[in-house]
């Protein structure tokens, strides 16, 4: 005669995990099996987008802050990080965890970031001068190994006179 089990875990670690299933009758050989199981974890990227100051006197300074945030169990591999400037802005400055360039349509492309671990998170910053009065527009698009698309944020600044 034959008996079925199950058994249903929750996993603490990410990595290979091996059990072993022992059973035992008065009248039958012992009898054992193995079951390996691999276990994965799925990165959970977050892109966050903001504006420090808003709204902003024509001719003055607003910063753009862009943060990455791992959510997941799993390191993040190469996040690139792409940001469009509006036409009524100019671009003052950019740092953070990678270094950008900027291209002549106003495009500042960050070298790709390596390496995001698990809970961790990667911070840049783009400054720009109100160069024309209206509702401006500052688009950020975040790609990484993990990601099928692109993850797109884009945050709005009022300029006035």
């Amino acid at each position: 005669q034959s008996s079925a089990a199950s058994l249903t875990l929750m996993p603490a670690v990410i990595g290979s995990v091996e059990n072993t299933f022992r059973a035992s009758a008065d009248c039958a050989d012992v009898v054992s099996a193995i079951a390996k199981t691999e276990i994965k974890g799925a990165p959970g990227i977050l892109l966050e987008l903001s504006d420090v100051s808003d709204p902003i006197r024509v001719g003055n300074n607003t910063t753009y802050r862009i943060m990455a945030t791992n959510q997941g169990p799993v390191p993040v591999t190469n996040i690139a990080i792409t940001a469009t400037l509006d036409d009524s802005m100019n671009l003052v400055s950019s740092k953070g965890a990678t270094q950008g360039q900027v291209s002549e349509n106003g495009v500042i492309a960050f070298a790709p970031l390596g390496f995001l671990a698990p809970k961790t998170q990667a911070i840049w910053e783009v400054t720009v001068k109100a160069a024309v009065e209206g509702d401006a527009r500052f688009k950020v698009e975040m790609t990484s190994d993990q990601l099928v698309t692109p993850v797109m944020e884009t945050e709005s600044t009022h300029f006035f006179e």
